[in-house]
C-alpha cells in the first residue's frame, strides 16, 4: 500500500509489512466484527510522532532518519498476526489480535524500548499508548479514539513532562517525596508526630486498595507493597486475607520477620536493599487505574508522602523497579 502525499512519512522507505491508513482502518473494522462475533478482544497500540520545538517531523535528515528507522523498528518488533501501519499523516498504528489489555501494555513497553533506543540525538520522539476492545470501545474507531486521548493524557503524565524515564527508580522516588505536588492527580503530604494525619492515614490508604480488589476479585492487576519488614501481621496481609479469593497479582518487598511463606494471599520479594528502611511504597494497577503511595521516613516518626492516580506514572515506577531489580516483567 502506498502512503498518502501528505503524510510526513511520506519518501520514506518502509517495510513491505507497512501499510497506508486506508488498509489499516478497514482491518481493525474486520477486526472489531470478528471479535464482537466470537466474544474475544484485541488491542491497538498508537504511535505519535513528537518534535520539540517549532518545525515538522520531516524537516531535516535526523528526522528523516528517525522516521525510516521507526517505521522499521515497530514492524520488526511485532507479531507476524500483528498489522502495522499508518493512523493518520503523524501516527503509526499497531492491531494486535487476542491481546487483552495487559498483553498491550506488554508490547507498549517493548516499543517504548525499542523507539527510546533509536530516538537518542533525532529531534523527534513518540508517545506509545493503547486501547482495548471491548473495554475501551466497541468499535475500531472508537479504539483509536481513546488511543488518541491518552496520547494527550501521557503528555501531561509527569511521566513525560519530568522526564523520569530518563533516571533512575530511587532518584524519582527521591524527586516525587522531595517536590511540593498539588492536585487532582498527584500530592504531597506530611504525617506522623504532630502532623494533621498521623501514621496510620497510610495504612488507610492501603487498605482503600483492598477494598477496590475485594469489590473487583475478576479484575486482573498488580499490587507492590514495601515494608522495613515483611510480616503475616501487617495490616494489608489481613486485609487481604480477608477477601477471599482475588484476580491482583500481590507482592510483598522488603526484608522478612517471620515465616513469610506462608503468606497464602500475596508473593514475598526479599530484598536487603538500606533504602527499602527508610522509604515505602505501595504501586497498584489494573485494567482501569493506577495508584502509587510513596512515604519517606524523616526524623521524630514523620513522613514526607507521595502519591498519586497517574496511571502512566503507576506504570512508569512499576517497570522502573521491576528492572532494576531483574524482577520478572509482570503487569497483572
Amino acid at each position: 500500500m502506498e502512503i498518502g502525499t501528505n503524510s510526513v512519512f511520506t519518501g520514506k522507505i518502509f517495510p513491505s509489512r507497512f501499510y497506508d491508513s486506508y488498509f489499516v482502518n478497514e482491518y481493525g473494522k474486520l477486526e472489531s466484527l470478528r471479535a464482537s462475533r466470537y466474544n474475544t478482544c484485541f488491542s491497538i497500540i498508537l504511535i505519535s510522532v513528537e518534535r520539540a520545538g517549532k518545525g515538522t517531523p520531516h524537516d531535516d535528515d535526523r528526522g528523516e532518519g528517525f522516521l525510516r528507522k521507526l517505521a522499521s523498528t515497530v514492524a520488526d518488533s511485532v507479531r507476524n498476526c500483528d498489522i502495522v501501519g499508518l493512523a493518520d499523516d503523524s501516527q503509526i498504528l499497531i492491531i494486535l489480535p487476542e491481546t487483552d489489555y495487559f498483553g498491550s501494555l506488554t508490547a507498549v513497553r517493548k516499543l517504548t524500548r525499542a523507539v527510546d533506543a533509536i530516538g537518542a540525538g533525532a529531534p523527534l520522539s513518540a508517545i506509545v499508548t493503547q486501547a482495548t476492545f471491548p473495554k475501551d470501545g466497541r468499535g475500531f474507531g472508537e479504539l483509536v479514539g481513546t488511543a488518541s486521548k491518552r496520547v494527550a493524557l501521557k503528555r501531561e503524565s509527569l511521566w513525560e513532562k519530568l522526564g523520569l524515564k530518563d533516571i533512575l527508580f530511587w532518584e524519582i522516588m527521591g524527586r516525587l517525596t522531595a517536590t511540593a505536588h498539588s492536585g487532582f492527580n498527584n500530592s504531597c503530604f506530611e504525617a506522623g508526630g504532630d502532623r494533621e494525619l498521623t501514621e496510620f492515614f497510610i495504612d488507610q490508604l492501603d487498605e482503600l486498595i483492598v477494598k477496590e480488589i475485594s469489590r473487583g476479585p475478576q479484575k486482573r492487576g498488580v499490587l507492590y507493597f514495601s515494608s522495613k519488614k515483611i510480616s503475616q501481621r501487617l495490616p494489608l496481609v489481613k486485609n487481604l486475607n480477608a477477601c477471599g479469593a482475588f484476580s491482583t497479582k500481590v507482592f510483598l518487598v522488603g526484608e522478612p520477620e517471620d515465616n513469610v511463606w506462608e503468606i497464602r494471599t500475596a508473593t514475598p520479594l526479599l530484598l536487603d536493599d538500606p533504602r527499602l528502611k527508610e522509604t515505602f511504597f505501595t504501586f497498584y494497577l489494573n485494567e482501569g487505574s493506577g495508584y502509587a503511595l510513596i512515604c519517606k521516613e524523616n526524623w521524630g516518626a514523620t513522613y514526607s508522602c507521595f502519591h498519586t492516580a497517574d496511571p502512566y506514572l503507576v506504570e512508569g515506577l512499576i517497570t522502573k523497579f521491576q528492572t532494576e531489580y531483574s524482577l520478572q516483567e509482570q503487569l497483572g
